[in-house]
């Protein structure tokens, strides 16, 4: 019985260690009494060896999106989809205000033939009549031009501008300095002390792209994530790589004018079809996770 409790004990013990723990026993029994030894190996030391035994640095990164300004043109079938709705809409509605002046107009014209109308009659239908109303609503139509849907940056390739791709999403890309090179990424920085995750996000937006560039940020919680290693030769601080925290955020503004830090060297807005040939694979797929494409 002592040895059957000292077996459950040991049990408990081993159950209640680290993960990656290698335990080798030898157990001998004199006397009715249980003793072991214990060589323990750690699975996961040589790998902290090789990477020095170095800590993460925590970094956050803001993905700043503008929405669509105008719809996309529609397509075939959503074209016909479109007439079938319209028609059943009119079919089964009730009459507008127009429609109901027009059918007035129609009785009152009866009656000034049968000369039924009374002085005050006559002087309202003297005004303008639903139809005529109409017909001038069609002449200005005529005139007015429509704002084009292909603007000059459209036609330039100028993609630092918001005043393109109207009808998609645009995304900021920025070309900022990490390590000794430049690299396509999210707008990033390193996580302060004392900071919260968000709070982190919105100095990025102020410090790489300027305070012109009027952004709300959303949620309080990361959307994404992102993982890599140092080059040696960077790893002087201690940190062995960045595990990087997506936010989303808007830009609220009109205009989206971007004023680059110091470390950032080009900006570019683009399309979601068009990040993929800026961003690294790996960058790209943890992006993909959380940004869903518009098409």
């Amino acid at each position: 019985m002592q040895t059957s409790r000292s077996l459950r004990c040991l049990l408990g013990i081993l159950r209640t260690r680290s993960v990656g723990v290698k335990d080798a026993l030898r157990f001998t029994c004199p006397s009715g009494q249980l003793k072991f030894s214990s060589v323990a190996v750690d699975a996961e030391t040589p790998s902290l060896v090789s990477e020095g035994l170095g800590k993460w640095q925590i970094v956050g990164a803001a993905c700043i999106t503008r929405l669509p300004v105008i719809c996309p043109p529609m397509t075939p079938i959503e074209e016909e989809y479109s007439k079938l709705i319209t028609k059943l809409e009119i079919d089964h509605s009730l009459k507008s205000n127009h429609e109901l002046r027009l059918e007035q107009d129609v009785i009152r014209t009866e009656l000034l033939k049968s000369s039924d109308l009374d002085d005050a009659d006559l002087e309202e239908s003297s005004q303008q009549t639903a139809l005529e109303y109409e017909d001038a609503c069609v002449e200005e139509l005529k005139t007015f031009n429509f704002a084009p849907r292909v603007t000059e940056a459209d036609q330039t390739g100028n993609l630092q501008t918001l005043n393109r791709a109207l009808d998609r999403a645009l995304v900021l890309l920025v070309k900022q300095k990490l390590g000794d090179e430049y690299q396509w990424v999210f707008p990033q920085s390193p996580w302060i002390p004392g900071e919260t995750l968000r709070q982190t996000c919105e100095r990025i937006i102020k410090e790489k792209c300027g305070t012109n560039l009027k952004v709300k940020v959303l949620g309080n919680a990361p959307c994404g994530f992102y993982k890599y290693k140092y080059p040696k030769q960077l790893r002087s601080e201690g940190f062995i790589g960045a595990k990087v925290f997506f936010y989303k955020a808007q830009v609220t503004g009109v205009t989206g004018e971007v004023q680059p830090g110091s470390d950032i060297a080009e900006h570019q807005w683009l399309t979601h079809n068009q990040l993929d040939g800026k961003l690294k694979s790996s960058y790209a797929k943890s992006v993909a996770m959380f940004l869903v494409s518009d098409q």
